[in-house]
């Protein structure tokens, strides 16, 4: 055991004597980008969004420095690059890049990614490389109501009522009975919403014996606004969900 802790001992000292021997510190000023990805969510108006950014050594005087692609520009488009700024006296600045959402050539719920790192030609660059998924914010107001009954679907009532005025703005009609799908296209104006399905009898949508057991969506483009219904609610139940909120 004696001679495995000297060898050890001797094998550590030369390790560290050859680490200090060769550690090299870096006295110049070099800025990058601090985070190494991000999402973005456009919304309809635009959006003008920071990352953080890191210099190794301050100024008395502010500073600006550029941003640029790693490999090829997004092809959905809507992205200007813009600057990094960094103020006088500190460590840390942001870097700022633009979206418009009215140039983004992607469908609803579909992302497209590119990579940005910061660019001098008057001081270094570290090599962070930021890589940023964007996509467009679902804009939706024209839903889909379905319901799927039980077998007494007579009993199935439902609403949708505007939280802010505490109108009814929906209401589904009356159905025969019997199992069956029912639809509808709801307009709904930006704002906050209640949906509420009823059952006249209290027993939700399940039915004794009866295997059927009845559910509903609220839907808009990939979102789903509501869902419910189903055999255990009782005689009602509420679901609260906003639009473009």
């Amino acid at each position: 055991m004696k001679k495995i802790f000297i060898t050890f001992s001797i094998f550590a000292s030369i390790l560290f004597t050859s680490c200090e021997y060769d550690a090299v510190v870096y006295e110049g000023t070099a800025v990058g980008l601090s985070e190494s990805s991000a999402q973005v969510s456009v919304p309809d108006t635009g959006t003008s969004e920071t990352f953080s950014v890191t210099v190794t050594s301050p100024s008395s005087e502010a500073r600006t420095f550029g941003l640029e692609y790693v490999g090829d520009a997004p092809e959905a488009g809507g992205v200007t690059l813009g600057t990094i700024t960094v103020p006088a006296d500190s460590y840390e600045g942001i870097a700022t890049v633009d979206f418009d959402f009215n140039a983004i050539t992607l469908a609803d719920g579909v992302t497209d990614t590119f990579s940005i790192k910061a660019t001098s030609t008057t001081t270094d660059v570290f090599g962070t490389v930021l890589v940023i998924e964007y996509f467009k914010a679902v804009i939706c107001n024209d839903a889909t109501f379905t319901m799927n009954t039980d077998l007494y679907a007579e009993e199935t009532g439902f609403t949708i009522t505007d939280d802010a005025t505490g109108n009814v703005v929906y209401t589904m009609p009356v159905l025969s009975s019997g199992v069956q799908t029912f639809t509808a296209d709801v307009f709904l104006a930006d704002g906050c919403y209640t949906a509420t399905i009823t059952d006249a009898f209290g027993d939700a949508q399940a039915n004794g014996a009866d295997p059927t057991v009845g559910n509903y969506t609220l839907t808009c483009s990939i979102l789903t606004f509501a869902s419910g219904g189903g055999g255990s609610f009782g005689a009602s139940q509420s679901r609260t969900f906003c639009v473009n909120q």
